[in-house]
C-alpha cells in the first residue's frame, strides 16, 4: 500500500478563499468574538468551510503554510520506566543531527489526556510525532491521519489500522530467548510472570509458551502467572512458586521482576543457587546486583533512532510512491549469574 501525499495545514487564508469572505472576518468568526454583526448565513459559510478544510487553530502566530517549525512531538506512557526514557534519548541524539527539538509528553496510559496533548501538538504545528499510544490511540490519532501530519507508532501496534508507521522490540522473541537459554543450561521445569495486558507485551508470554513446547517440556497451568503492572504485583505473583518445584523463573517484565526479587531475598532464596532468574529488560539495578542478572535486552538505542529515521523520511520525502515502515528491532540475550547451569 502507498502512502497519500502528506498534507499541509490549512490556513485562514485557505477558509476564507472556501468561504468567499476576508482574512479578518474568518479569524472573527472563528475567534467567537461579539463586537460586531455577522449574518448567520455567513458565520455558516466560515465554520463550514473550516470543518471542510479540516482547519485548527494554531497556537503559533500567524502559522506560516509549508514551512517546517523544527519541532517534533514524542508520547510515551511511562517517564520512569528505563525502556523508554533510554528510547527517548536515542531519538533526542537522532533530531539533534537533523536539526529538530522534541517535545516530550507522558499519558500515563489515560487515553483522554493522549488526545489532549495530540490535540496540543496539532494547534503548536509540530512537524511529526513518534507516540507510544494508550489503549484509545487509534482513535487519538485519527486526526493526525486526516490531516495527514507524519507519525510513527512506538511499541505498541494500533488497533483497527493497517497502514502506518511502526517500530518496536520483538516481544515474542524475548520470551523465547529466555526460555531457550534456560533449557541450555538444564532447566525443564520454568515458570513465567508477566503483564495481565492486551497490549503486545503478552506475546513474551506467548514466546516463553512456544519455546517449551518446542522443547517438548512440561508446562503447568499454575507456572504462569499474570497480573498488573507493578513491584508489589511482581512480589504477590513470586509468592507461588516458593512452594513449587519450578527450578527457574523468566519475568516478563523488570518492574515485576524488583518485587519478586526483592520477596525472593526476604525468604533468604539464594539466586542461583536456589532459583535461576531470567529477566526481560534491562534497567540498571540488574547490573549493579550480586550477582548480575540475565536479561534480554530491548535494544532501546536501536528502536530509537529507526523510529526517528522513519519519521525523517515521512516528513522529508512527499513522493507517493513510499511504503510503510514497520520493524520489530531484535532482542539481544545479556549474559549475568543469576543461572545456575544444571547440565
Amino acid at each position: 500500500m502507498e502512502k497519500q501525499k502528506k498534507k499541509k495545514y490549512a490556513t485562514l487564508n485557505d477558509v476564507a478563499k472556501l468561504a468567499e469572505t476576508s482574512i479578518a472576518t474568518v479569524s472573527y468568526i472563528l475567534n467567537d468574538s461579539n463586537k460586531r454583526y455577522v449574518s448567520e448565513d455567513l458565520k455558516e459559510r466560515v465554520l463550514q468551510a473550516a470543518k471542510e478544510l479540516n482547519y485548527m487553530k494554531s497556537a503559533v502566530a500567524s502559522s506560516l503554510k509549508g514551512k517546517e517549525r523544527g519541532i517534533l512531538a514524542v508520547l510515551v506512557p511511562q517517564f520512569d520506566n528505563p525502556f523508554f526514557t533510554r528510547i527517548i534519548i536515542a531519538i533526542e541524539e537522532a533530531a539533534h543531527r537533523h536539526g529538530y527539538f522534541i517535545s516530550i509528553s507522558t499519558t500515563v496510559d489515560d487515553m483522554d489526556k493522549e488526545r489532549q496533548i495530540i490535540q496540543k501538538m496539532i494547534e503548536q504545528r509540530v512537524d511529526g510525532l513518534i507516540i507510544s499510544p494508550s489503549i484509545g490511540g487509534t482513535e487519538n490519532t485519527d486526526h493526525l491521519r486526516s490531516l495527514g501530519i507524519p507519525y510513527v507508532i512506538l511499541e505498541r501496534p494500533l488497533i483497527g489500522v493497517e497502514h502506518y508507521d511502526f517500530v518496536g522490540s520483538d516481544n515474542w522473541n524475548s520470551g523465547y530467548s529466555a526460555v531457550k537459554h534456560l533449557v541450555s543450561q538444564g532447566h525443564t521445569r520454568i515458570g513465567f510472570i508477566g503483564w495481565d495486558t492486551f497490549i503486545n507485551v503478552q506475546e513474551r508470554k506467548l514466546g516463553y509458551t512456544a519455546a517449551m513446547h518446542e522443547c517438548g517440556l512440561q508446562l503447568e497451568s499454575e507456572w504462569i502467572q499474570l497480573g498488573d503492572l507493578s513491584s508489589p504485583e511482581g512480589y504477590r505473583l513470586t509468592e507461588p512458586f516458593l512452594n513449587s518445584n519450578v527450578t527457574a523463573i523468566v519475568f516478563g517484565h523488570h518492574i515485576m521482576a524488583e518485587g519478586g526479587i526483592q520477596l525472593l531475598r526476604e525468604k533468604g532464596v539464594r539466586i542461583p543457587e536456589d532459583f535461576s532468574v531470567v529477566i526481560i529488560g534491562t534497567p540498571s539495578w540488574t547490573q549493579l546486583n550480586v550477582p548480575k542478572f540475565t536479561c534480554i535486552s530491548q535494544s532501546e538505542q536501536q528502536i530509537g533512532e529507526v523510529a526517528m529515521k522513519a519519521l525523517m523520511r515521512s516528513i522529508l520525502d512527499e513522493s507517493e510512491t513510499e511504503q510503510w515502515h514497520q520493524e520489530k528491532i531484535a532482542c539481544e540475550l545479556m549474559l549475568g549469574e543469576s543461572v545456575k547451569k544444571l547440565n
